[in-house]
């Protein structure tokens, strides 16, 4: 059976990461994220030599230049090219515990958790969106947060207006969902995790009921230090 190590790990080369026949890297701006990374790999493999460094934009990545690891994930995944990409069949045939293990480190990748205040309407806006240029991961993913009780919103085009834009839409939105995903599934990501907490927070402080504490939940907001990636 796979390991939720390894589950964590094909889900980051399927979103930040990239592989070819020399070498695996994960890039992202977040600490917490390369860190499990590195320690998901050495828990599945043992010590191994991580090579790091930083791209021209400034995003931190992890890179492994070994055999052995890069045929073992071949071996689930034939393609992590954006387009081609899919949950591995060992994953899907895996206990639930690991099938959450890989859509979670997918999510704190290619997920966003969003909240603004419309002030026109006087009203929170909140979803949760998970984007892919592949169609059949999110299809798959959405099975998945149904069989834990999430229900998601139709898969979309992110952008019917730009054609060259190929990617596509799995949006969460409602109170149920948001504190189903939190309880089952989750964020690592440091301020995704935050505003998610915001999210719910904000049924809470509506302008109308408390208007003082939608006033500091739009501070908070505001004053979210936690580093975007």
């Amino acid at each position: 059976m796979i390991s939720g190590n390894l589950a964590r790990c094909l889900a980051k080369i399927c979103g930040d990461g990239n592989m070819n026949s020399k070498y695996l890297r994960y890039n992202n701006t977040s600490k917490v994220l390369l860190n499990e990374f590195k320690e998901d790999i050495k828990k599945e493999f043992g010590e191994v030599h991580f090579t790091e460094g930083k791209v021209n934009s400034g995003t931190s990545f992890v890179q492994l230049h070994n055999k052995k690891i890069l045929s073992v994930f071949s071996s689930h995944l034939y393609s992590f090219k954006s387009s081609d990409i899919f949950i591995p069949q060992s994953i899907k045939n895996s206990p639930l515990n690991i099938k959450i293990a890989f859509i979670r480190a997918f999510y704190d990748d290619e997920g966003c958790a969003a909240l603004r205040f419309n002030k026109s309407t006087k009203e929170w806006k909140r979803n949760i969106n998970l984007s892919s240029n592949s169609f059949q991961i999110l299809v798959e993913i959405k099975e998945i947060l149904h069989s834990l009780g999430i229900t998601s919103n139709r898969i979309c085009k992110n952008n019917v207006n730009r054609p060259y834009d190929e990617s596509w839409i799995l949006s969460i939105t409602g109170k149920k969902n948001f504190l189903s995903f939190r309880d089952k599934i989750g964020f690592k990501h440091p301020r995704k995790a935050l505003i998610l907490d915001l999210i719910i927070e904000s049924y809470i402080a509506t302008p109308k009921r408390k208007p003082n504490l939608c006033e500091e939940l739009k501070k908070k907001k505001l004053n979210l230090n936690v580093p975007i990636r």
